[in-house]
């Protein structure tokens, strides 16, 4: 008797787990079979992780909202959401009608008064699962060893219609990541042209100084980020360990010192672990390999301009692999590219700190933007003083298959060390470039090291005037360039340089620049490999030299490995049929002389000297 009640309490127990798992996994319900009044719910973090319940009511469904997508339009009566109405940080909330799962929560009107949202089809994202994910289209990323999958709690059920759509596909496949023409197309596509628009991505900047914040959010705004200043986040401690139908969702573009976290909601889980969100895309941006993780919500904020979520990072948890437009899908055995960044500032006493370390996001079009966000960050927060500062630049790059490459950099600045523009022009910017885009190979920055010395001085040698004795002169004379230098509270001192005038100038105009190094251009030849690319960015005058470039009346062409310069007509066309690329179109040459001082040098003058026909020797030989 004990066995047979034992026994019947095991089954019974069997059949409540049944049931239990039955009612958590609920399938699909295909938008053919929506009708205006139906009732559900949806699920979304107001507060904490946990989930919340919040209800649904129909109002009808817009046809080919999307190319080959449909819209659900829904009314969310909620005491919170009847105040907030869209709120950025919902998309992806899950949303249920009849117990099976219709789409994502994606949509809103910018000036609606009702709490009226639009739902993306879950079959549209089910169809992004469909794209082949390939490990090696994100360079540095790799499989997680047993990395954690998320158990699925939503189960795509037997169903025609949704036939085709797996709900998970095979391991490590990606296309190619997104080029910064895609992101800039999509600024201009971020608004519908009736007002209808995605919902906006909230993204949380943490540790940042507010001129920073207000600039990156200028930068990001019209990619549809809704920016907000949040805490660092990032504890590892918080949050929950899996992805999960209704739960907070993290895109990390910066986390460390500083954090930049664009934050949506999980709208299901498949077999596999691999993960839909925010029923929209993020930047629309392809195969990105961004990293994730899971979130925290802290608060809702109700704004009668954009109500948000105010959230913050918890645990890491794989890569955004597929940013399209119905969904972003995310493979949590991925572990992401991340790039360490470190950026030391010296020679300011007192500061509370003076070193940064951040790991930001690798991607083409956004690490520079970041990288810059992260140096501005550290000059503003530690030497904001506008008052005149010399700066040496001290950076070194990591590339892959190139190591490290080091560059030096000085320069000057009337307004203080933390304006906007002193360190947006720096070459490792150029080397980064070089790294992500080039067309030689596939390579990418591994890692960041900047040194920063300030100096608050002013003494630099101001390029005052340029003058010659006289503005007429021979075919192949050596003329003296006088150069006036000025100093602060010093006396003003004249270099006298010797430039020779080209024989080949008679009876034309020879124009003379006259400026720091760093300013001063230098024909570099056309790059054959990202090993030339590197060695270019290498390539320049300091800005402690002063020179001074003589305009030649020839013409040079570029090729791969050299440059020819001061090429006769003849030679310069025959050169230009054999080669017609972009990079071989003629160039102005000039004859440069360097002069190396002790100081940085700032600002420039130009002259110009009119060449005789014949020279005066000739003239009185005859």
């Amino acid at each position: 008797m004990k066995r047979l009640l034992s026994g019947l309490c095991f089954v019974l127990s069997l059949l409540v787990l049944g049931a239990a798992v039955a009612q958590s996994t609920p399938g699909f319900i295909h938008v053919d079979e929506i009708r205006p009044g139906m009732k559900g719910y949806g699920l979304s973090v107001f507060r904490g992780t946990e989930p919340e319940r919040f209800d649904v009511e129909v109002i009808d469904v817009l046809r080919n909202f999307r190319p080959s997508q449909d819209l659900i339009l829904i009314r969310t009566p909620h005491p919170l959401l009847d105040r907030a109405r869209g709120v950025a940080g919902m998309s992806g909330s899950p949303i249920y009608l009849e117990g099976r799962l219709a789409g994502a929560y994606a949509y809103g009107w910018s000036s609606g008064s009702d709490p009226v949202v639009g739902v993306t089809p879950i079959a549209n994202m089910l169809a992004e699962l469909k794209r082949p994910v390939r490990l090696d289209m994100f360079p540095g990323a790799k499989p997680l060893p047993n990395g954690p999958r998320a158990e699925s709690s939503h189960r795509a059920p037997s169903n025609e219609r949704f036939a085709g759509l797996p709900p998970f596909v095979g391991d490590h496949e990606v296309s190619a990541l997104s080029t910064i023409r895609a992101l800039q197309q999509q600024r201009a596509d971020t608004l519908a042209p009736v007002g209808l628009h995605r919902a906006a991505t909230p993204i949380m900047l943490g540790g940042l100084h507010d001129s920073v914040a207000h600039m990156l959010a200028e930068e990001l705004e019209p990619l549809g980020f809704v920016a907000t200043q949040s805490s660092v986040g990032g504890n590892s401690k918080v949050g929950p360990a899996a992805f999960e139908p209704g739960g907070a969702v993290a895109v990390e573009l910066a986390r460390g010192d500083i954090s930049m976290t664009g934050v949506g909601t999980v709208t299901y889980v498949g077999n596999g672990g691999r993960t839909l969100a925010f029923g929209h895309p993020m930047m629309e941006a392809g195969a990105t390999g961004l990293p994730t993780a899971t979130a925290r919500v802290l608060h809702v904020l109700v704004s009668e301009v954009r109500s948000f979520k105010i959230a913050e990072a918890g645990q890491p948890l794989g890569a955004l692999v597929q940013d399209r437009q119905p969904a972003i899908v995310i493979d949590p055995d991925i572990e992401p590219a991340r790039i360490p960044v470190r950026v030391k500032v010296n020679g300011v006493e007192g500061a509370p700190k003076t070193e940064w370390r951040v790991d930001v996001a690798s991607h083409r079009a956004l690490t520079p933007s970041i990288v810059y966000a992260v140096i501005a960050n550290a000059v503003k927060s530690t030497a904001a003083d506008v008052t005149d500062v010399i700066f040496r630049a001290r950076s070194q790059v990591g590339i892959e298959g190139h190591g490290v490459i080091s560059l030096d950099e000085q320069g000057f600045s009337p307004m203080g060390a933390a304006s906007p523009a002193v360190f947006s022009h720096l070459r490792m910017f150029g080397l980064m470039e070089a790294a992500f885009a080039n067309v030689f190979e596939s390579s990418r920055v591994t890692s960041i090291d900047l040194e920063l010395d300030l100096e608050r001085s002013r003494e630099v040698f101001q390029v005052s005037d340029a003058t010659v004795a006289y503005d007429e002169v021979d075919p192949g004379e050596e003329v003296t360039i006088y150069v006036r230098l000025r100093r602060v509270d010093q006396p003003d001192t004249i270099r006298a340089v010797q430039v020779r005038i080209p024989t080949a100038a008679a009876g034309k105009t020879v124009r003379v620049a006259v400026a720091a190094g760093n300013q001063i251009a230098i024909e570099q030849p056309r790059p054959g490999s990202l090993g030339d690319l590197i060695e270019q960015a290498q390539r320049r005058y300091p800005a402690t030299s002063l020179v001074v470039a003589l305009q030649m009346p020839t013409r040079g062409l570029r090729f791969e490995g050299h440059v020819v310069d001061s090429l006769p007509a003849s030679a310069l066309n025959s050169l230009q049929l054999v080669s017609s690329t972009e990079d071989s179109r003629p160039f102005v040459t000039q004859s440069r002389t360097e002069i190396k001082l002790q100081q940085v040098v700032v600002g420039s003058a130009n002259l110009a000297l009119r060449v005789r026909a014949v020279g005066r020797d000739q003239l009185l030989g005859e």
